[in-house]
């Protein structure tokens, strides 16, 4: 057994079901950590997520706290996620022993300062550059309340921003964020995402449909598939399956247009665990350069061929195991070619060798090495 440490982990939302983006992040971390010989006390906010007893399986303990809401909050100099997250019952239990705080997001950094004060050691995961993430959502967004919501609150991140400059660490999950983070507080080092694949497992043989998949509630992901259905998945015969959570009426009926194009709501894990192994190509595209996307190494680690535009990629490291497009055109030709042949067993020798690089344990021996050199 590891030498045991023991850790704060401040969560933005309960990290169970680990189903969509952060989330997912938080949870394998969590596993991750917890087999390596980390004791956690788990502190999460609750709104639209139910408490989970399957997180008291890998934390000491776990604490619930309720998320403020309300327009009240909109008006307030600090950025919405962040002042809808301060809990004086959180500030209590975090200073009330002098274990190490790993904040999850700028979204929960609302108590770092007065952990630093009290000498508690501080580590924030910044999962992306907030206020150009939220500055992108803006422009996404056509509805106007919601567009103002997050140029307001892109604004307010930016300036808020400095607090990362008192954490001992940033664990930023992409090496353009770390660039970024370390050329502006000096404390940054990369922490690759964590995921739910121990093995790299791509499927024999050849399948007969290309996959579009992610959270079609998100503005970026309609925006995305927008331009796909439009400028690509229309103009080629080949099966499409777009598979995803909560897609909004104009999706169902973009999709509803195109009789080779099916529509798959709500897949749960395994359902599209399956749709992304049984996929000839996992096609993936985004208007932003963020973060890492979960999906990209989900496709990676389970599915066949995987197309991916160059924001996709940014900071990912992963331009080698992609078929990379920039135009419509370049896109149709790929899957004109890509749907006749398997991917050969190089391919998979390659995405082995690099993506041992990605692993989660590798990553929470990172964090637990970073964890001994503040101590």
């Amino acid at each position: 057994m590891e030498e045991q440490q023991f850790l704060h982990v401040v969560a933005f939302n309960v990290p169970y079901p680990p189903n969509y983006g952060g989330i997912i992040d938080i949870y394998y971390k969590l596993k991750a950590l917890q087999a390596s010989g980390t004791r956690i006390t788990l502190h999460a906010f609750q709104y639209d997520r139910k408490q989970a007893a399957q997180l008291e399986d890998i934390c000491e303990s776990v604490h619930y706290y309720k998320r403020k809401s309300g327009l009240r909050w909109f008006f307030h100099t600090l950025p919405y996620i962040v002042i809808t997250r301060q809990s004086e019952a959180l500030e209590r239990t975090l200073l009330a022993d002098g274990h190490p705080v790993l904040f999850e997001g700028l979204h929960t950094t609302y108590l770092a300062e007065k952990c630093v004060q009290a000498g508690k050691k501080v580590f924030v995961r910044t999962h992306n550059i907030e206020h150009n993430y939220y500055s992108m959502l803006a422009r996404s967004e056509s509805n106007l309340f919601r567009k103002l919501f997050f140029y307001r609150e892109a604004v307010k991140l930016k300036r808020y921003e400095g607090v990362l400059k008192t954490a001992d660490r940033l664990l930023s999950i992409s090496t353009t964020d770390t660039a970024y983070f370390k050329e502006k507080y000096g404390n940054s080092t990369h922490v690759s995402a964590f995921h739910q694949h121990e093995t790299v497992e791509v499927p024999d043989g050849k399948g007969d449909y290309i996959l579009f998949h992610g959270n079609l509630s998100v503005p970026e992901n309609q925006k995305a598939l927008g331009y796909l259905v439009r400028t690509v998945l229309s103009r080629i015969t080949y099966r499409v399956v777009i598979a995803g959570k909560d897609p909004s009426g104009a999706i169902t009926r973009l999709c509803n247009r195109y009789p080779h194009i099916e529509l798959v709501s709500n897949p749960e894990g395994e359902e599209m665990n399956q749709l992304v192994s049984e996929a000839h190509i996992n096609l993936l595209y985004t208007y932003q350069p963020t973060g890492l996307k979960l999906k990209l190494l989900h496709s990676l680690h389970a599915g066949r061929h995987c197309m991916a535009n160059p924001l996709m990629l940014s900071g990912s490291g992963l331009e080698s195991l992609c078929q990379v497009y920039c135009s419509p055109g370049e896109a149709i030709e790929l899957i004109d070619a890509l749907m006749k042949v398997p991917v050969d067993d190089a391919a998979v020798v390659a995405r082995k060798e690099k993506l041992h690089e990605y692993s989660n344990a590798l990553n929470a021996e990172k964090i637990r090495s970073l964890l001994k050199e503040i101590e």
